[in-house]
C-alpha cells in the first residue's frame, strides 16, 4: 500500500461509523470502530467478516498476523520484591529467563487502541496489503 492509501484508510476510520476493507495475504480484513467499554471505543479487526474465539486461544497464522498481543506480569512489584529477597536477584532473573510462561501472561485480542498501532502491526506481520475500494 502507498502512503496515500494509508491516509485514505485513516481518514475513513476517523469517525466512529467509519469502516475500511483491506486484502491482506489472501484474507479480507474489515476494520471498524466498536465499543469496548461504556466510555471507550477501539478498532476491531474482522477476518473474512468474523472474529472466532479459537483464533484467540490457539496459536495460528491469523492470530499472529492480525490480533494484538499483550503481556502482563504475574507478580506485583511488592510480590516480586518479596521473592527476590527470599531467593536472591540472580536466581530470580535466571528462573524468569528459563520460564517466561510462569512470569508473564500473554493474551491476544482483535482490538487496537489506535490506528497507528494497528498499522504498525499489519506492516510488521504481513507481506501483501491492498486497499479494497468500496
Amino acid at each position: 500500500m502507498t502512503k496515500e492509501d494509508w491516509e485514505k484508510v485513516e481518514k475513513e476510520l476517523s469517525s466512529i461509523f467509519g469502516r475500511a476493507k483491506l486484502m491482506i495475504d489472501g484474507y479480507e480484513i474489515t476494520i471498524c470502530y466498536v465499543q469496548e467499554t461504556i466510555t471507550k471505543y477501539c478498532l476491531a479487526v474482522y477476518v473474512d467478516g468474523k472474529i472466532r474465539g479459537e483464533w484467540l486461544l490457539e496459536d495460528c497464522d491469523i492470530r499472529r498476523k492480525f490480533f494484538h498481543e499483550s503481556r502482563k506480569q504475574l507478580f506485583t512489584a511488592k510480590e516480586k520484591a518479596k521473592v527476590i529477597k527470599e531467593v536472591g536477584k540472580r536466581a530470580f532473573e535466571r528462573y524468569m529467563k528459563e520460564n517466561p510462561d510462569r512470569y508473564y501472561i500473554t493474551s491476544y485480542e482483535p482490538y487496537f487502541g489506535s490506528f497507528r498501532t494497528l498499522k504498525a502491526h499489519l506492516i510488521k506481520n504481513n507481506t501483501s496489503i491492498e486497499l479494497i475500494e468500496e
